[in-house]
C-alpha cells in the first residue's frame, strides 16, 4: 500500500486594518492586588524587586487586579503545571514555579494579551524576556523569577486587542493537476515520520519527539547528574511537554521505563533504573498536577539496550528512559 500526499496549493489574501491594541496597566484602584506583587500608598501603586516565583493561584489573583480573566476554553494553551479545567472551570495550584518567557507569554495569550514587535522592543534591555529581530519576537526558554516591578513592566508591553475591520477578503483556490500528486512507498501509520516497517514503538502520540526506533524516549544523560535520580530544574520545560501531550490524550496512560548502560553491577543498574524512571513520575505529579494514576514506572536496569555499550556515544543512548503510551 502507497501512502499519497496531495499538493494541491490553497491561497487566501486578507486585506484588514487594526486599529492599536490598548496596553493594560494596574490601577491604583484595582481591588484584591495581592499582597506579594504589590501595594497601594499614597494613591500610587508600588512595587518590589525580590524576584518572586509565584503560585498559579497568586498569579492568576494578580492577573485579576489588572481585569484579565483566563478562560476555561483557554486553558489548553497554558503549561499543564499552571491550571487545569475541572467541571468548566479553571481549576489553580499552590505551588511556586518560575516559568521560562516563552511560557510566560503563553500563559497571557490565554488571558486575551497581545504583543507586539513594537511592545516587545519596549523589553529590550529592560528585562531578560524576549528578542527582536526583523520583526519576529523570539522568547527566552530558561526558567525566571521575575521581580514584581520588572513583571509590571512586561505586562505593559502588553496590550488587548483592538477592535479589527475587514475590508476585503478575497479566496483564490488554484487548482493543481493530478501530476503533482505526490507518491512514496512509506507507510506512517501513527504519523511520526518513522516509517511503519522500522517503527518499533506503534502508536505513538501526536507531537511527540520520537528516536530513529519511532520511540518516546529521554536521554538520562540530560536529565539526571552522573549517578543521580534528580531531575535539573532545566528540564522542567519537558516535564510540561510530556503532562500537555497526556492532557492532549485524555484517555491515554504511561508507562516510564528506566534504563542504562552496563557499567556497576546488574542490582546496582537496576536500582539506578527504577529510582529514575520514579524520580520522573514524582516530578510530573507535582509539578504539572498529572494524575498519578495515568503513570507507572518501571526499571528494567542494563537489561535492554538499544545500541552497543562499548563506545560512549552507545552508553549515553542507553540511559534512558521510555515513555510507553497505553491506550
Amino acid at each position: 500500500m502507497k501512502k499519497f500526499i496531495n499538493m494541491a496549493v490553497y491561497s487566501l489574501v486578507l486585506l484588514a486594518m487594526s486599529l492599536p491594541a490598548s496596553a493594560i496597566e494596574l490601577s491604583p484602584d484595582a481591588t484584591n492586588i495581592p499582597s506579594e506583587y504589590a501595594s497601594v500608598k499614597g494613591g500610587k501603586v508600588v512595587f518590589n524587586n525580590k524576584a518572586t516565583a509565584y503560585s498559579s493561584i497568586t498569579f492568576n489573583a494578580i492577573l485579576n487586579s489588572y481585569g484579565l480573566t483566563l478562560p476555561p476554553e483557554q486553558v489548553a494553551g497554558v503549561p499543564p503545571s499552571y491550571a487545569k479545567v475541572v467541571n468548566d472551570k479553571p481549576v489553580f495550584n499552590k505551588t511556586h514555579i518560575a516559568y521560562a518567557p516563552e511560557d510566560y507569554h503563553k500563559i497571557f495569550t490565554a488571558y486575551g494579551l497581545e504583543l507586539s514587535s513594537e511592545g516587545a522592543a519596549t523589553l529590550l534591555g529592560a528585562v531578560d524576556y524576549c528578542n527582536v529581530v526583523n520583526d519576529k519576537i523570539t522568547f527566552g526558554n530558561s526558567s525566571i523569577a521575575y521581580g514584581s516591578k520588572e513583571m509590571s513592566t512586561i505586562l505593559a508591553a502588553y496590550g488587548l486587542p483592538g477592535a479589527m475591520v475587514v475590508e476585503e477578503v478575497v479566496a483564490v483556490v488554484e487548482e493543481v493537476p493530478v501530476a503533482a500528486v505526490v507518491e512514496t512507498d512509506c507507510i506512517d501509520s501513527d504519523g511520526d515520520a518513522v516509517c511503519d516497517e522500522i517503527d518499533v514503538c506503534g502508536a505513538t502520540p501526536k507531537g511527540v519527539k520520537v528516536d530513529e526506533r519511532g520511540c518516546w524516549t529521554l536521554e538520562q544523560t540530560y536529565l539526571f547528574d552522573f549517578d543521580k535520580a534528580e531531575v535539573k530544574p532545566e528540564f522542567f520545560p519537558l516535564l510540561d511537554h510530556i503532562a500537555k501531550v497526556m492532557n492532549d490524550n485524555p484517555k491515554m496512560t504511561v508507562q516510564l521505563e528506566g534504563h542504562t548502560d552496563s557499567i556497576g553491577s546488574v542490582e546496582y543498574n537496576q536500582g539506578l533504573s527504577e529510582r529514575r524512571a520514579n524520580a520522573i513520575k514524582e516530578s510530573l505529579v507535582k509539578r504539572t498536577m498529572v494524575d498519578t494514576n495515568r503513570l507507572n514506572a518501571v526499571g528494567f536496569g542494563e537489561s535492554k539496550p538499544i545500541t552497543t555499550n562499548e563506545t560512549k556515544a552507545g552508553r549515553a543512548k542507553n540511559r534512558r528512559v521510555d515513555l510507553k503510551p497505553v491506550w
